[in-house]
């Protein structure tokens, strides 16, 4: 009796996770089974269980996993396994059509893509796919989302999942928020999912909080798993100055192999370090937001080229972020601190992402401070600057209560840089004022394929119009900008026409103009709030900087974590000072 019982305390243990949830619907198959017939893989990482069982269950949650955790088989297995539709929300192109290609390699067909990448025809055919109920995961980036048509016929399928990647892109407060979000609000109110599924890596607990309320996700559970990545180590070296710096980077970079990025704070100090790195015999080159795109397309394929001829080192500003997916990086170095430890770990988190030892190296030098609350500063409006903004905003092209803004020429036309117009616009929205749509093109060019015979108003219109300006097309045809673009974007879906157009233009729903703003006072504004924020952020930073503590503590104990005040990651400077070599020998010389 007592042997039987202890074997079934074993097997109780052993099969805990093949255990599916009470109340999962029915007939679902064990997870751990599907988890190694689908993805080779024999059990689960620590804490993917948990959030495979609740999405399986119909609960909804916010997950904040660091990177390399695998957070795409949290809900790829549930999406494979429940009997409907799961919806996946990505910001990156490139990010979907990697997950897509690696299902689709392990032999899974029933996976879909639609984003602006696809042609027309490759368009139709994925939404002929969905129709036919051969799409159990559809990837899709969330300015489909402003198509109406789409979006009903999302709410003809039964949506039992609907995930958002990269959830952090719809806080303001968070490190990389992305207007395009916004709309996704609407459509899981229109979709109606069984379960909503947020995932992130960096967010402390203010910015997932901000995350669920964007979202308006009800009952929403918050899993966390720690920060911390063992195989990075990370250092601080303090220097005095730039000369220093290029010193210390010369040093640093004799003790260091494989591939690497430096980030630094301007654009020219990225051009400068790059060129000092190629009179040193390096394969670099540098990389920010003002290079063309196709030169910024081929720094990073040159980065992610393996062989003799590809680069190196980038040297980049923060444009240089989100997609840059090379497992093997072998180490981070910030040439200036960062405004805030999410934008600062996030960035040094693309470092080994193969699970190998990797370097994370802060250069502090405390004029750097200056540099960010600079930035802080120049995105920072008050209430003449969201005045002159909104009343540029009331002076744009206008169709009815919709307004085409052009930042650009904003910021040409006023006192107001591109950085405080984005925030400024922002804060308008949040007091009502107005409310973004999302980018359209100023022009569009358009190739007629086949008549709709006289189904569509807009087609008729264009017949003759091969290339139109949007604002002259929709006051001339009494259209709404937005109309027009959605009819447009179907008509291609159905293969009537192409159309295309640089996404230039800003579409903004204005409710209320200058004169009721007038009468706002800063404190409802809430400017200092923004302000606050951003100096608290940067306080962190420097705290992180100069702290005489292990550096792990501070960081988990920023993101929310609960850690003894004696704990030890035994991975930073503080805790190994062997970490600190290069530096060390640069003090040395320089005594």
């Amino acid at each position: 009796m007592i042997i039987k019982a202890i074997s079934k305390i074993i097997d109780s243990l052993f099969n805990r996770g093949n255990a599916v949830p009470n109340n999962a619907p029915d007939n679902l198959p064990v997870p751990r089974v599907v988890l190694k017939e689908q993805f080779g893989y024999d059990d689960f990482r620590e804490g993917q269980r948990e959030v495979v069982e609740k999405l399986l269950a119909g609960k909804n949650l916010l997950g904040a996993f660091p990177t390399a955790f695998g957070k795409s088989i949290c809900y790829q297995l549930p999406g494979l396994m429940l009997p409907g539709l799961t919806v996946i929300i990505s910001p990156l192109i490139s990010l979907m059509k990697d997950q897509v290609d690696a299902l689709r390699g392990r032999g899974i067909d029933s996976v879909g893509l639609l984003n602006s990448s696809l042609t027309p025809e490759e368009y139709q055919q994925e939404l002929e796919r969905l129709e036919n109920g051969k799409i159990k995961l559809l990837y899709v980036s969330p300015e489909r989302f402003r198509i109406r048509r789409f979006l009903n016929t999302l709410k003809s399928h039964e949506v039992l999942l609907f995930v958002v990647d990269e959830a952090h892109c719809i806080s303001q407060w968070g490190h990389d928020f992305r207007p395009d979000y916004l709309a996704l609000r609407t459509a899981i109110q229109a979709v109606k999912p069984g379960s909503v599924a947020l995932f992130t890596a960096t967010a402390t607990p203010e910015v997932r909080m901000d995350i669920v309320n964007q979202l308006q996700v009800r009952k929403c559970e918050i899993l966390t798993q720690s920060v911390e990545r063992p195989n990075l180590k990370f250092s601080v070296c303090e220097v005095p100055g730039e000369p220093e710096k290029y010193q210390l980077l010369t040093k640093q970079l004799e003790q260091l192999t494989g591939k690497g990025i430096v980030y630094a704070g301007t654009r020219r100090q990225t051009e400068e370090v790059a060129e000092y790195l190629k009179k040193q015999g390096y394969r670099v080159d540098f990389y920010h937001g003002a290079r063309e795109a196709s030169e910024r397309a081929r720094v990073q394929d040159a980065f992610f080229d393996d062989t003799a001829a590809g680069v190196e080192i980038v040297v980049a500003t923060n444009a240089f972020g989100m997609g840059i997916d090379k497992l093997d990086i072998r180490y981070v170095i910030h040439w200036t601190v960062a405004g805030s430890l999410e934008s600062y770990y996030q960035e040094a988190g693309r470092a080994g992402r193969d699970g190998k030892d990797s370097k994370c190296i802060l250069f502090f030098c405390s004029a750097d401070r200056g540099l960010q609350e600079y930035f802080t500063q120049k995105s920072a409006p008050n209430k003449p600057d969201l005045l002159e903004l909104l009343k540029l905003i009331e002076d744009s092209p206008s169709v009815g209560k919709f307004r085409l803004v052009n930042v650009q020429g904003m910021e040409s036309a006023s006192s107001v840089g591109e950085s405080k117009i984005r925030v400024g616009i922002g804060y308008l929205e949040k007091l009502g004022f107005l409310q973004r749509r999302y980018n359209i093109p100023s022009s569009i060019s358009v190739n007629l394929i086949k008549d709709s015979n006289g189904e569509s108003r807009a087609l008729d219109r264009l017949r003759d119009e091969p290339k139109i300006r949007v604002i002259d097309f929709c006051q001339e045809h009494d259209l709404h900008p937005n109309e027009l673009i959605e009819e447009l974007t179907d008509l291609q879906s159905d293969g009537y026409l192409r159309f295309s157009g640089a996404e230039d233009t800003m579409l903004i729903e204005l409710h209320h103009g200058s004169k009721l703003f007038e009468n706002i006072s800063e404190d409802e504004i809430g400017v200092k709030q923004y302000t606050q924020n951003k100096r608290h952020q940067l306080d962190q930073m420097i705290r992180y900087a100069r702290t005489d503590k292990c550096r792990g503590q501070v960081v988990r104990q920023y993101f929310g974590e609960r850690v003894n005040s004696d704990y030890r990651c035994k991975i930073c400077d503080i805790c190994d000072p062997s970490l600190l070599d290069a530096y060390n020998s640069l003090i040395e010389e320089n005594r």
